[in-house]
């Protein structure tokens, strides 16, 4: 075989015809996956004849084939294994680099299986045999070392599938004793012939990163790691284009995070903390030809013309995490910080976006500090937050920090202005520059939150300002330095000044008076003006109106609705002015009235009769909402009177359409397009939207009962559309919500009209709609005799469509619906779901469909289960429905365990195991000692391949202690944590995973 993979790779990557590549591609894929890669593989390598990329594949055959399939190898071949990789790594030693690499990572993978007695039974474990096996010959091999000490720290940070849980554990810890050691080899390997100072480093950030995520590194490890310390440092002064300056870079970040506890240094090892910050403070110089060369570069505003370059990003990240490891002392404000704090505001003074972003993490900490007095948790202390500080001393910090921030703020204003060739630019440009303007605005919340939204307004008004005196003295309006500032005053819009400030009332009444401003700018005033609409309501609702006038902010975005790049800003700042000033803007309502009319020809109707308005649907929904929202604070008799003109204007248009529609019909004719049979459904939507959205219940319950005619005519003629019906029965399911109890007139129409439509079409929009009546309803003896045969019907012919996993997968919607349903009767009206019968069939598509891959339907069914074996539902329901439950679950106790059991171990993606886990602590609680046996009866049919018996222990004794009333959250928790780790164990590899399916799956049906 060796022979035909030889052949296979050349073939692969010498033969240019497309067809023959692919079949050696698949070829080589299967045969990867074949017990006979393992010697094939070890063959080749030993042969003098292999090429390079047969090398490399079989060096990467070998190390995927220890992660993954590790256990095809018999005990006894382990040893020759290692042996054998070692041979081959020693031969390629002045080789090719990338098969080097390949068989470190192939030793590091065989690491994390073999337990460390097993490498040096002395002690030492895996660094102890690397360092017997590569530098006790003729000819240390330093480099090897090196690159293996790297590779293991790596493999001992990655998260390991094909470990079991246990060894995956052990294997950190016998590593975690290892770090003195590799921290040893590492400071020896330095100055060695052959050996890469870069590469050194790489491997002491892995060991530092490996340490610090795991409890921290030892300060005497530290402390003996000096030439280690020294060789970072001393790295740092590298020159740019010489790759140990990036090396130790990610060294010295190591390093500071693993001296760091709490946001401050550890008090051990202060001195080394001192060392590394006065190394990276010295760089600021550097850093500032960095920026000046930038600045010089960056003078055509086209984007990458400011090169970002790698050597300013390098001393960037290094600025930027010294202050996020140190933010506490930093906040502490006292001189000996300010140099940090200095280093980073030159960062954020980095003509480069992406690189003055980097400080931008480190800005949003500090502020949480100084506004909370809470110390934060840098990444790796694992300590726990101290109490808050005194009042007057986070006074004196806001105080000294304001004047910092103001300067952050100048800082970064300006980088959300539009640049002038901006339009010319490619759309991923774009995007990015978009992007960045985010950032921006996310860093000048952080800087409110210090400043407080007045000092913060005056500060990003002084450009508008500035743009009004020089508009004055008959310059042109700069439209996009205000837009640029407009868009800074709308990031903060959560820090508005109080109600009546007069310089925000001054900025908003100077906005209708901009001269036809451009599509960017009208788009930024529509967004400013909806982001303060709750201040501009409670300003206009001071004695005097507080100098804000929502009127002509109203007319204002009415305007932008005309412009294409506005109208949906428009829209939305509409709906929120209409929410946050409703009371102000009841006055406009006759206008806004008639602009409802005008809006009704745009978004999917598309039959727009006036010109001015050319929406999109989801535009109109806003305004719908919005209009709606102020017809709402009319009084009762007014506020009915306008729904029914909202609805008016909707439902004449449906039902001339439908009309239409039925009298081609008998006419022996199709409906064609002058109809208006398409109006029909999005104008249905809109009569849904004013449903949700008006406050008056008995004047939306009343226009329910008399829509429910034109409800019907939809619903026949659409009847053989999904889609449609859907969006139709959008109506009374949300009529009925907003209605609640007044909506009970349209109860007897729906439930003599749905359970026919249902049987005929089994379209499960129908079901939501009676969930929703359930939940209104369902606590109302009167309405529940009505409605339990109906729900008897639904179910029963639902259910009949789910009589197995396949047909569940079929039609995952109906599954969904299905289930959703059925859960809520359990949750308002528990007597509907638990008849005998019922609940047959309930239970009976439960399992049919507890394994369906679609994500709804499986959660939806598994979020009933979990709510049907709730022990408190039986209590509640009284002693029939406790016995209905008994006589439903006990007989399929045992296949619902297994099936669960299937889903975690292998079945379900392990999003699921949440879920499943809730099943089961419901099972076993309300089945106590017979859910026991039945979790212990489904772990037994597990092969041995799958999981040993020792990995079962854990799952048992939880089934064991959960079961039964006695058992509390700890005892839940416990079996969650013991479900997920045998689900670790199951799903460590393909073939213990399959054999878990096929041991657990159930018969076929």
């Amino acid at each position: 075989m060796a022979d035909q993979l030889l052949q296979a790779v050349h073939a692969l990557y010498q033969n240019p015809d497309p067809s023959v590549k692919e079949q050696a591609n698949a070829w080589l894929d299967a045969w990867q996956q074949s017990p006979e890669a393992w010697a094939v593989s070890d063959a080749v390598l030993a042969r003098p004849d292999a090429g390079l990329e047969a090398r490399y594949l079989c060096a990467q055959t070998l190390r995927t084939k220890i992660t993954r399939d590790y256990e095809e190898l018999p005990p006894s071949a382990v040893p020759s294994l290692r042996d054998s990789l070692l041979r081959m790594l020693l031969a390629t030693r002045d080789g090719h680099a990338a098969t080097r690499t390949q068989l470190c990572l192939a030793l590091a993978s065989l690491a994390a299986h073999l337990p460390a007695d097993q490498w040096a039974p002395a002690g030492g474990g895996v660094l102890a045999w690397a360092e017997a096996a590569l530098l006790s010959g003729p000819v240390p091999a330093w480099p090897l070392a090196v690159e293996l000490a790297g590779m293991l720290a790596a493999e001992g940070a990655s998260f390991q599938p094909s470990l079991r849980p246990a060894r995956r554990r052990a294997f950190l810890e016998e590593l975690l004793a290892a770090l003195p050691r590799a921290l040893g080899l590492l400071g020896a390997a330095l100055g060695r012939p052959g050996v890469d100072a870069g590469a050194t480093l790489d491997a002491f950030a892995a060991w530092l990163r490996l340490g610090a995520t795991n409890g921290g590194v030892p300060a005497p490890a530290l402390a003996s790691a000096g030439a280690l310390v020294d060789a970072t440092l001393a790295g740092l002064h590298a020159d740019g284009e010489d790759d140990l300056l990036y090396q130790a870079v990610e060294a010295t970040v190591e390093l500071v995070y693993c001296g760091a506890a709490r946001g401050a240094p550890r008090p051990e090892l202060a001195d080394l903390a001192g060392r590394i910050v006065s190394r990276v403070m010295a760089l600021r110089p550097r850093f500032h030809v960095c920026c000046a060369a930038a600045r010089a570069e960056a003078g055509g505003g086209v984007p990458g013309a400011d090169d970002d370059s790698e050597e300013a990003k390098a001393l960037a990240r290094l600025f930027a995490e010294v202050g996020e490891a140190y933010t506490e002392l930093i906040a502490t404000g006292t001189p000996q910080v300010m140099g940090p704090l200095e280093a980073i505001l030159d960062v954020a003074a980095h003509p480069s976006d992406n690189i003055a972003s980097m400080s931008f993490n480190f800005w949003h900490r500090l502020s949480r500090v100084l506004t909370s007095g809470l110390q934060p948790q840098p990444i790796g202390s694992g300590g726990a937050q101290e109490g808050a500080l005194a009042p007057e001393e986070s006074r004196r910090r806001l105080a000294v920090f304001a004047p910092v921030f103001e300067r952050l703020v100048g800082l970064v204003r300006g980088r959300v202005r539009f640049p002038d060739l901006f339009d010319s630019w490619h759309r991923d440009e774009q995007a990015d520059f978009k992007r960045a303007r985010v950032g921006v605005g996310d860093t000048l919340v952080d800087a409110a939150t210090v400043l407080g939204g007045e000092a913060m307004l005056r500060l990003l008004a002084e450009p508008l300002l500035a743009l009004s005196a020089e508009v004055a003295r008959g310059a042109p309006l700069d439209w996009r330095g205000a837009e640029a500032a407009l868009y800074c005053i709308r990031a903060v819009h959560r820090f508005a000044p109080p109600p009546g400030d007069a310089l925000l009332a001054a900025l908003f009444a100077a906005l209708p008076g901009l001269p036809a401003p451009p599509p960017a700018l009208a788009y930024t005033v529509a967004l400013t003006i909806g982001a303060y609409a709750d201040w501009l309501a409670a300003s206009a609702a001071l004695p005097g109106g507080g100098g804000a006038q929502v009127g002509p902010l109203l007319r204002l975005l009415v305007a932008g609705l005309g412009s294409p790049e506005a109208s949906s800003a428009a829209a939305l700042s509409i709906r929120r002015l209409c929410e946050g000033a409703a009371a102000q803007l009841a006055p406009e309502l006759p206008a806004l009235l008639r602009m409802f009319a005008e809006i009704q020809g745009s978004g999917d109707v598309a039959q727009n009769a006036y010109e001015q308005y050319d929406l999109d649907e989801e535009d109109v929904q806003q305004l719908i909402v919005g209009i709606t929202t102020v017809s709402n604070t009319l009084a009762p008799g007014a506020q009915a009177a306008c729904l029914s003109q909202l609805l008016e204007t909707l439902v004449a248009p449906m039902q001339a359409a439908l009309a239409r529609a039925a009298a081609a019909t008998r006419a022996g004719a199709e409906p064609g397009a002058e109809s208006g049979l398409g109006l029909v459904v999005p104008l249905m939507e809109r009569t849904t939207t004013v449903f949700r959205s008006s406050s008056d219940r008995a004047a939306v319950g009343q226009a329910l009962v008399q829509l429910w005619p034109t409800i019907e005519a939809a619903l026949d003629r659409f009847a053989d559309d999904p889609e449609a019906t859907e969006r139709i029965l959008r109506a009374p399911r949300y009529g009925l919500r907003s209605a609640g109890r007044a909506g009970a007139g349209a109860i007897p129409s729906l439930l003599s009209s749905f359970p026919a439509r249902f049987a005929a079409g089994h379209h499960p929009a129908y079901l939501y709609v009676i969930s929703e009546a359930i939940k209104v309803f369902g606590d109302e003896p009167g309405y529940v005799a009505v409605m339990e045969p109906i729900f008897a019907a639904l179910v029963a012919a639902a259910c009949a469509r789910l009589g197995s996993l396949a047909a569940v997968g079929a039609s995952p919607d109906l599954a969904d619906d299905t289930f959703l349903l059925a859960g809520r009767a359990l949750a308002y009206c528990p007597g509907l779901a638990l008849t005998p019968g019922t609940l047959a069939r309930l239970c009976d598509a439960a399992l049919a469909g507890l394994l369906v891959q679609h994500r709804e339907a499986c959660c939806s069914v598994l979020a009933f289960l979990a709510r049907l074996l709730d022990p408190a539902l039986a209590a509640r329901s009284g002693p029939a429905a406790a016995a209905a439950l008994r006589a439903a679950v006990e007989p399929r106790g045992a296949a619902l365990a297994r099936l669960v059991l299937a889903g975690a171990l292998g079945t379900l993606p392990p999003a699921r195991l949440a879920e499943l886990g809730d099943v089961l602590a419901a099972l076993l609680a309300t089945a106590g000692g017979a859910g026991a046996a039945w979790v212990n009866g489904a772990l037994a049919a597990l092969p041995p391949q799958t999981a040993e018996p020792a990995d079962r222990e854990r799952l048992a004794a939880a089934a064991t202690a959960a079961a039964g009333g006695g058992a509390g959250e700890a005892e839940r928790q416990d079996l969650h944590a013991a479900l997920a780790e045998l689900s670790d164990v199951c799903r460590r590899n393909r073939r213990a995973q399959r054999a878990a399916e096929a041991a657990l799956a159930p018969p076929a049906s």
